[in-house]
């Protein structure tokens, strides 16, 4: 990326500022990228050989909503949608009856936040094939069980294989695993969503490990 460098609050025309948190611009101020809008990622070639790889956290401006500054977070692992809490379970059923629904029996979330209650096998179909790299896919169940939490997680990694995490209960009955197939993966989130005994039977690289 060219260098280009503002201190006076007004970046050259098709630039804008950015600020970093570590890695090799974590120091530099008034450095400028591409923009608005601000890249998705920035890749830095590194004196030592290799590429430091920022992503976009936010966009905002300390002053002057005319000069966007973009924040950029080092590259980190891949943080999946959080499980929901006992609390926030009890307020999408309450609101799930009330719309005369009936029970709720799964959620599906998204890294982006979007959360669809009883997503149908379409709706799963179509978040799984959305999926970008370093991007979760989380359905959880919310129907009672004696205890801990029984969700189905799908990250896709950047060397596009699908690492599949299930737990059933406690953390003790947590398993994971990797598979490269995109079909695979949608066949067995797809039976575990419609809550069949052998959900795993025909995808063999998904669900057999810890």
């Amino acid at each position: 990326m060219e260098d280009v460098f503002d201190t006076t609050g007004r970046p050259p025309k098709g630039w804008m500022h950015a600020t970093f948190h570590g890695g090799p611009y974590g120091v530099d101020v008034g450095r400028c990228i591409p923009g608005p809008p601000a890249p998705e990622t920035l890749a830095v070639p590194l004196t030592e050989g290799g590429v430091h790889t920022y992503r976009l956290w936010t966009v905002g401006s300390w002053s002057d909503p005319e000069d966007p500054i973009a924040v950029y977070n080092p590259d980190g692992p891949p943080v999946p949608p959080l499980l929901l809490t006992g609390q926030e379970k009890e307020w999408l059923r309450d609101r799930h009856q009330k719309e005369g629904l009936g029970p709720l029996k799964l959620v599906a979330l998204a890294t982006s936040g979007r959360l669809v209650r009883d997503a149908d096998a379409p709706t799963i179909e179509a978040m799984l094939a959305e999926l970008r790299h370093r991007e979760h896919l989380l359905l959880q169940r919310l129907t009672d069980h004696d205890e801990g939490d029984w969700y189905l997680q799908v990250l896709l990694d950047e060397d596009d294989t699908y690492e599949v995490v299930h737990q059933a209960g406690t953390a003790a009955e947590r398993h994971r695993t990797r598979s490269e197939s995109q079909a695979e993966v949608r066949d067995a989130v797809l039976r575990w969503a419609a809550d069949q005994p052998h959900w795993r039977t025909g995808a063999p690289n998904v669900g057999d490990g810890s």
